[in-house]
């Protein structure tokens, strides 16, 4: 890291909370600002004594799951409205919200589960979430036990490895790669598990339209 965000660390005590916090909540309303760079920027002033971990690693989870509990609220509140404002519109667009909408139909709280793992998905997940009422502790359950997973872990490898952030990149990498297969096999197999149940025993007549939240 460059010599002037020490500098500005020390001259300024609460600006690495400020530029971390700030970057996270800009990110879960969609700015295309990958979420692991401020993570890993949180880790790594705290690991350079720059922040004080027990304030950056509960600060950073809360603001990661904050923004997005605004953006489900927003859904809620206002459906299909929020998109049409000249700061959302960009970002929550009627191609991403319809796909996410359709996942959510399929998938139900699963597909919250994961879109934490997905950048380009998240937004509008969380959106779509709001806007088909999802009851909100169901959301805070997969969305929070999700978050649990990525935001400690980068913060901590990358505090942990703040003088090799290279290493801790790659470390990552390769942690969120593993989450996901484990994850995409997990679900494969309940739904598999789901649909045998319900052809072999339950013998349903599938409803059109409904959704499985």
């Amino acid at each position: 890291m460059g010599d002037w965000l020490t500098e500005l660390a020390q001259s300024a005590p609460l600006a690495p909370y400020l530029v971390v916090f700030g970057c996270l909540l800009a990110s879960g309303f969609g700015v295309p600002l990958p979420e692991d760079i401020p993570l890993i920027l949180g880790g790594y002033l705290a690991g350079q004594g720059l922040a004080d971990p027990a304030i950056m690693f509960p600060g950073a989870l809360f603001f990661v799951v904050g923004s997005d509990v605004l953006i489900y609220f927003l859904g809620r509140r206002y459906g299909h409205h929020v998109p049409k404002l000249p700061l959302l519109r960009r970002f929550l667009t009627p191609t991403r919200i319809r796909w996410a909408e359709i996942k959510l139909q399929q998938h139900g709280g699963k597909f919250i589960f994961v879109a934490r793992f997905l950048p380009g998905a998240r937004t509008a997940a969380f959106f779509a979430a709001g806007v088909f009422h999802m009851p909100f502790w169901k959301f805070l359950l997969y969305d929070g036990s999700a978050a649990l997973i990525s935001v400690p872990l980068i913060l901590g490898l990358a505090f942990i490895f703040h003088e090799e952030l290279d290493m801790a990149k790659s470390w990552i990498e390769k942690a969120e790669i593993g989450t996901l297969v484990v994850l995409g096999l997990a679900i494969v197999t309940v739904i598999i598990a789901k649909g045998f149940i319900k052809k072999r025993v339950l013998h349903p007549k599938a409803p059109g339209g409904q959704i499985d939240l």
